[in-house]
């Protein structure tokens, strides 16, 4: 749909979403700006500022010991703005966990992640990103 740098981005949410805590995450880190800005299911959808704060949340903790996801596709709503579609299971903030459908709205800048927002409604990250361009059009 866009050009060959799609499969790259595809391949870098890729990894980002379906990461496990187990894993090195060296590469994960290359993958996103140093500015980034993200609401993840390990950070209980709360902002998470900067590559070193979110790579924390992705590795430390009982949050990213229970996360594990599986992308099942992307669709690309811009050619800086994907909508990741996938199953996830995720810590619960009181304890427990849960497993389920979650959408990501995932947006790159300068070549890598830049904002990633996670949603458990297909409706609710649409309408964040009618939002958003309602918001640059201003």
């Amino acid at each position: 749909m866009f050009d060959a740098t799609t499969n790259g981005a595809e391949a870098m949410l890729r990894a980002l979403h379906e990461h496990s805590s187990d894993e090195s995450m060296d590469r994960i880190a290359a993958f996103i700006h140093p500015e980034a800005e993200m609401r993840l299911l390990v950070s209980f959808g709360q902002p998470l500022r900067g590559r070193a704060a979110i790579v924390d949340a992705l590795e430390k903790g009982r949050e990213a010991a229970i996360y594990r996801a599986r992308v099942h596709r992307f669709e690309w709503l811009d050619e800086h703005t994907l909508l990741t579609f996938a199953f996830a299971r995720y810590a619960l903030e009181g304890g427990g966990f849960a497993e389920g459908n979650v959408y990501w709205l995932d947006e790159l800048h300068e070549g890598v992640i830049w904002r990633v927002t996670v949603f458990r409604s297909e409706e609710e990250a649409r309408r964040a990103y009618e939002d958003r361009l309602e918001e640059r059009a201003r």
